[in-house]
């Protein structure tokens, strides 16, 4: 898994340098997950409910003057469910890697753009535990839950100029799980909302004469 993280952060970075010409920014991300399952819940009571969690990492963006752009991020996401009426928690915690195709709305550098997105995301499960932090995923023994998960992320958010360069990013975000979490094949699938909030910095300096990014 750990190969897997390096490798995407490394395409990532590649991506960056390969398209920064009109306006690349990165910056940290924190932001609140709503989580619950969908699907077969009969194998943990079958009356799940949504569970609230914790998202941190980190994002870079890039728009063009036509619109469109694309943003990757890194995230840490904590998903799962209450379950058994309420009584118990599954703690599914996750390393997040969407990618998303973005539309920026107004004109090019206004002070506030609204935007939509929607792109996969690959989602690596690093936690199992429940309510008691008991690990649901043994380090020996039968696994409950399979460690990826592929999802479909979308959502709209805002983009506001705090000062030259400086945007403060919002958005609202669905996320559908793809693939059965469940080791046993339940066929139980991971669904969550998000609010979150970050700050982005140009990564480098835009050349408005020439519409290149120099980073040296």
């Amino acid at each position: 898994m750990k190969n897997c993280i390096i490798l995407l952060l490394s395409a990532l970075t590649f991506s960056v340098s390969a398209i920064a010409q009109e306006n690349v920014s990165i910056g940290p991300v924190v932001g609140v997950s709503i989580a619950n399952f969908r699907g077969n819940t009969s194998a943990i009571g079958g009356n799940t409910d949504w569970k609230p969690g914790l998202t941190a990492g980190g994002f870079y963006n890039y728009s063009s003057k036509s619109g469109f752009g694309f943003s990757g991020q890194l995230l840490f996401t904590q998903m799962g469910a209450q379950v058994f009426n309420k009584t118990n928690e599954i703690n599914l915690n996750y390393i997040q890697v969407p990618l998303f195709a973005t539309f920026f709305f107004g004109k090019y550098g206004a002070p506030v753009r609204p935007k939509l997105f929607l792109g996969p995301s690959l989602n690596f499960l690093v936690g199992a535990k429940d309510k008691d932090g008991n690990r649901l995923n043994p380090e020996s023994g039968p696994r409950i839950y399979n460690p990826f998960d592929l999802g479909l992320t979308f959502g709209a958010g805002l983009n506001i100029k705090l000062q030259e360069k400086i945007w403060l990013n919002i958005d609202a975000r669905y996320g559908l799980g793809l693939l059965d979490v469940s080791a046993d094949n339940n066929k139980m699938m991971n669904s969550n909302w998000g609010i979150n909030a970050g700050i982005s910095f140009p990564l480098g300096t835009y050349n408005k004469n020439t519409g290149r990014l120099r980073t040296r």
